[in-house]
Parts: structure tokens; C-alpha cells; sequence
């Protein structure tokens, strides 16, 4: 048999966790709201808190029935919404999950609709326990925060005498996003724990407005006035949790996390040019009107704050809410505010699984997940707050494990349908997504027994 050290295994990871991030770069979407702020924010939770519609803060996948021993029956999923969970890894974990995202834009005026879809990884992660005994836990990850893709087209007529004589073409168009890479730590004594991820997010934003003029006496150059824009910062965010004993087999966990308010560097481009196309459809600059480069400002990043609480019953059950507020009225670019408000987020959800000690039926083993969530958008673009209503539905199916090993593995599954705006808004999008995520689990650093 081959024995592979800890050290390789550690390293066959990393070279996953730096390899696989490339993909999250290849999402393609449209969605006009994804001009303001940073952009369509990402759902952040984990596939399996994403089951029970993004519950979290009070979440943490854990059995004290196997506290202090060598094995671990079972894989971990980590919660890295909350890091103050990472204090009860008890087993390696790499959790890797994907998603389709289906988005139909409707307008309530013509009842035009407009749908497209795209695909990317969601996040990866891997948590390692440093130490079981004294309750250290440690996660390190990357993951996709915002997306920013929209390309919207408006043609304006020119009327002399009332007879349409010239038209005006103008093209809005936006891509960028940002990004998170994070190392998060946590410390528990006895019921209580804390943590904290430290991150680096950056990104891109680049948006531009072409004007194309279509006039019969006078020929005009076409126009785009574009801004470039990349950014870096620094981001931590906190959090607690405390477990209480209700019972022999029932506990209550309650969690609250957060972040402070964050100040982001930023480099931009200011481009002001005419421009002309080529054979094959792209843009050759014809005169370069103004270019300013280098221009260096600040992002104000608001600050989070969730509180929450699951009630769980071994083996069979858990229910939870979480509530979750960010100050979005902080929020500048480059000295600039924004089409944006305070959000929040009301979210309950759970699990059931069947008969855990069911050795005949496998779908007894199953987790069956289940949620709902709502609250206002942070975007308020068109002077109505936008309303948003999601409900999921998810599992968790475990995978056969290899024999006179110490792996584990569960494929989990979310399915998500969410609303975002009403008639009163300019736009209504819904969107459905199918979330797959893989917890692949291992015991590492063992000491031995026998030489």
C-alpha cells in the first residue's frame, strides 16, 4: 500500500487551491443592477448553509461524541461565514462547490423578458484542526465576492418638423468583480469560541458609454467615455459563538459575526477617446481625446453585522434564523457615493436526516435541507427599493467510503429560486440557481503507533 505523508497531501491540495480559481473568472451574465456598488453580490455561504437558505451564523457541523478521539466517523462542512466555527474541525476538510446561475429579466412595462446564464466556482476552502484538544481550528480559502456584467443598448431619435431625421445609439456596458483570498483562525474554551478571517479582496471595474451618431449631412466619430478601475485591500471580519446543552441530545448554538467598516485602495484610468471598427467587430481608437492614468483613490467597504441560532438534535434535526445588516449608506467610490441603502436579511432554515442508523436504505442517510429568506436589496437605482424573496432546497448525500482509510466524503446539493424587485421597479429579475458542492474529508497528522 502506498502511504502518502501529510505533507504531500498538504501540498496536493494547495496546488488544487491555486490551480482550480482560474475557472471563477470565466462567469458571463447581464444584469443591469450589477452597475452599482461593486456589483451582483455573490452568494457567499457554503453549499450546505446555501440548502437552508444561507443560514450561518449559529451553524457549525459538529458531533462531541467524538471530541478527543483519533477517528472522526464522518466529513466536516466549514462554515467560514462565521470563522469562530473553525474551532471544532475535528477532521482535514477540502470543500469545493460550483454553481449554474439562470437569470430571466422582465420589464413590467412591455413584459419583455431577457434570460441568460453562466457558471463558476463558488468557492474553495480547506480546514485543517491544528489542535483538537485545545480547540484550534484553521481555514484558509478563496471565493468570488461580486460579478459585474451588463451590456445595454438605447436608440434615441432626432425629429425635425416631427419627421424622424437622425438617431443617436448609445452603449452602457460594465464587466469586473472582486475576489477574496483568506486565512481564518479560531480558539474555543469548552462551549464558547472564537475567530477571525483575514483576507485580501480585490478586483476590477471598468465601465463605458459609446455613442454612435447616424446622421446623413454630418459625419461624427463615434465616442467612448470609459473608466478602468482596480482595487485592493485588507478585509477581517470577526466571529462568536457560544453552544449550550439543552439536553442529552439537544444543543443550542448561538453565533453573531461582522466587519468593522473597511477603507479599499484603488487605481483608475479616466479614457475620453473616438474610435472606429475593424473587419472583425472589435474597436480601433482613432484619436485619443483625454487619458488620464493612475489615478489613486479609496473604497469605503461598509461594515456587517449577523446574529443568529441553530437548535439541534443528534442525529435527526436542526433548525435555525439568522438576521444580517449592512451599512451600505457608508459605502464611496473614489469620493463618489451611490444608488445604494442599508440592507438586511432575514433567513430560517434547517435539516432532517432519516435514520442515520439504517444500514439497508441509503437515502435514510440522506440530508434533507430546506429554507427561506428576505429583505431589501442594497441597490436602490431607481428611487423603489428593490425586495428580495429566496427559497432553497438542498442535501447532503454521503459517498461511499474507501475502506481501511480515514476519508470521508459528501456531495451536497442546493437548489435556489430568488426574486428580486416588483412592478414598482424598473427591472424584475429571477434567478435560479443549482449549487453542487463537494466536502472530501481526511484525517491528517496521526502520530504512530507502530514503526
Amino acid at each position: 500500500m502506498l502511504l502518502v505523508s501529510a505533507t504531500t497531501k498538504l501540498k496536493l491540495w494547495f496546488s488544487l487551491l491555486l490551480l482550480i480559481p482560474a475557472f471563477t473568472l470565466c462567469a458571463q451574465e447581464n444584469s443591469p443592477y450589477s452597475r452599482y456598488g461593486l456589483g451582483d453580490i455573490v452568494p457567499a455561504q457554503s453549499i450546505v448553509n446555501r440548502g437552508m437558505a444561507g443560514l450561518s451564523a449559529g451553524y457549525v457541523d459538529y458531533d462531541k461524541r467524538f471530541d478527543l478521539k483519533s477517528g472522526y466517523p464522518k466529513s466536516q462542512a466549514i462554515n467560514f461565514i462565521n470563522p469562530a466555527s473553525y474551532a471544532k474541525l475535528r477532521i482535514t476538510s477540502f470543500d469545493l462547490g460550483f454553481e449554474i446561475d439562470n437569470r430571466t429579466l422582465t420589464s413590467p412595462v412591455d413584459a419583455k423578458k431577457y434570460t441568460v446564464s453562466s457558471a463558476i466556482v463558488s468557492y474553495l476552502q480547506l480546514g485543517i484542526p491544528l489542535n483538537r484538544k485545545k480547540q484550534i481550528g484553521l481555514n484558509f480559502g478563496l471565493r468570488p465576492v461580486t460579478r459585474i456584467n451588463y451590456k445595454i443598448e438605447k436608440d434615441q431619435h432626432i425629429n425635425y418638423d416631427n419627421y424622424p431625421a437622425d438617431s443617436l445609439q448609445t452603449l452602457f456596458e460594465g464587466s469586473g468583480g472582486s475576489h477574496e483570498v483568506f486565512v481564518g483562525l479560531a480558539k474555543g474554551w469548552k462551549n464558547f469560541s472564537v475567530g477571525v478571517n483575514v483576507g485580501y479582496l480585490f478586483g476590477t471595474k471598468d465601465y463605458s458609454t459609446r455613442n454612435l451618431f447616424f446622421i446623413d449631412t454630418v459625419t461624427y466619430y463615434k465616442g467612448n467615455y470609459e473608466t478602468k478601475t482596480s482595487f485592493g485591500g485588507v478585509m477581517v471580519n470577526f466571529g462568536l459563538q457560544y453552544a449550550a446543552n439543552l439536553g442529552k441530545e439537544t444543543r443550542l448554538v448561538l453565533g453573531a459575526y461582522g466587519n468593522l467598516r473597511q477603507t479599499i485602495n484603488g487605481d483608475q484610468d479616466i479614457i475620453r477617446e473616438t474610435y472606429n471598427y475593424d473587419a472583425s467587430g472589435g474597436t480601433i481608437r482613432v484619436d485619443s481625446v483625454d487619458i488620464t492614468k493612475g489615478v489613486r483613490g479609496k473604497i469605503q467597504y461598509p461594515s456587517t453585522l449577523g446574529v443568529g441560532f441553530t437548535l439541534e438534535r443528534e442525529d435527526k434535526w436542526l433548525i435555525g434564523a439568522d438576521f444580517t445588516t449592512t451599512s451600505w449608506t457608508d459605502y464611496s467610490f473614489f469620493g463618489s457615493k451611490d444608488l445604494v441603502r442599508n440592507s438586511w436579511m432575514v433567513r430560517l432554515g434547517g435539516q432532517f436526516t432519516p435514520n442515520v442508523y439504517d444500514v439497508k436504505s441509503y437515502w435514510s442517510h440522506v440530508t434533507y435541507r430546506a429554507g427561506f429568506n428576505f429583505g431589501p436589496d442594497y441597490i436602490k437605482a431607481d428611487g423603489n427599493d428593490l425586495g428580495q424573496i429566496g427559497i432553497s432546497l438542498g442535501g447532503g448525500f454521503p459517498i461511499r467510503k474507501n475502506p481501511y482509510t480515514n476519508q470521508y466524503s459528501y456531495m451536497n446539493l442546493a437548489l435556489e429560486y430568488g426574486r428580486r424587485g416588483n412592478n414598482n421597479n424598473v427591472l424584475k429579475e429571477n434567478t435560479f440557481r443549482i449549487a453542487l458542492g463537494f466536502t472530501l474529508s481526511d484525517l491528517w497528522f496521526l502520530k504512530k503507533k507502530y514503526e
